[in-house]
C-alpha cells in the first residue's frame, strides 16, 4: 500500500475538487424541507378528523431543526474549502481544516439522515390518520406505514446505502426509532391508545 508524505494536502486536495458535492447535499436536504412543508401545510389546512396534528407537527420541527443544522455544515464546508483556497496548503492549516471537514461530513450527514427518518414518520402519521378519517378502520390501511418501512429498509440490504450496514450504530437508531413509531400506529389502530 502507497502512503502518501502529505496525507492532509491529498486529502485536502480531494475535498477541493469536491466541493460540489456540498451542492448536492444541500439540494437532497431542501427536498426534504419541501416534504416537509407538504405535511404541515396538509396537517394544519385539512387536519384528520381522527387526530395526529400534535405528533406531525412535533416530528416536523425535529426535522427542520436537522435541515437547519445541514444549511449551517454545507456553508461551513464552503467557507472551508475557501479559505483552503486563498490561505494556500500549509500544513498545519490543511491539518486543521481536514479534521473540521471530516467532523462537518459527519454531522451533516446524522442531520441529514435525522431530517429523512422524521419527515418519512410524520409521512406515516399523517397518511394513516387520513386513511383513517376517510375509510374507518380497515387492516389494509395498518399495512401501508409498514410496507413503507419495508420499503425504506431495502436499500438498507440491496440497494445503494448497503456499504453502511444494518448494525452500524445509526442503522439501528433509525430502526428503533421507526419501530417505536408502528407500534405506536399499531395501538392507535387497535384503540389503546391515541396519537395526538
Amino acid at each position: 500500500m502507497i502512503v502518501s508524505e502529505k496525507p492532509y494536502k491529498d486529502t485536502t486536495d480531494v475535498m477541493i475538487r469536491s466541493s460540489g458535492a456540498s451542492s448536492a447535499v444541500l439540494a437532497s436536504a431542501t427536498a426534504l424541507l419541501g416534504a416537509d412543508l407538504v405535511v404541515v401545510t396538509l396537517s394544519w389546512d385539512h387536519p384528520p378528523s381522527e387526530g395526529g396534528i400534535v405528533t406531525i407537527t412535533f416530528l416536523m420541527m425535529i426535522s427542520f431543526v436537522a435541515f437547519i443544522n445541514v444549511m449551517h455544515q454545507v456553508m461551513r464546508a464552503e467557507y472551508l474549502v475557501s479559505r483552503i483556497k486563498v490561505k494556500g496548503t500549509e500544513e498545519k492549516v490543511l491539518e486543521k481544516y481536514t479534521r473540521e471537514m471530516f467532523q462537518i461530513t459527519k454531522w451533516a450527514r446524522i442531520m441529514h439522515v435525522t431530517v429523512l427518518l422524521f419527515t418519512m414518520i410524520a409521512f406515516w402519521v399523517i397518511s394513516y390518520k387520513y386513511l383513517i378519517s376517510l375509510a374507518g378502520y380497515h387492516v389494509v390501511i395498518l399495512l401501508l406505514p409498514f410496507i413503507l418501512f419495508i420499503l425504506y429498509w431495502i436499500s438498507k440490504f440491496v440497494g445503494i446505502e448497503k456499504e453502511v450496514g444494518f448494525f452500524s450504530s445509526g442503522s439501528l437508531m433509525q430502526f428503533s426509532i421507526q419501530i417505536v413509531f408502528l407500534v405506536l400506529i399499531c395501538l392507535d389502530f387497535f384503540k389503546i391508545i391515541t396519537i395526538p
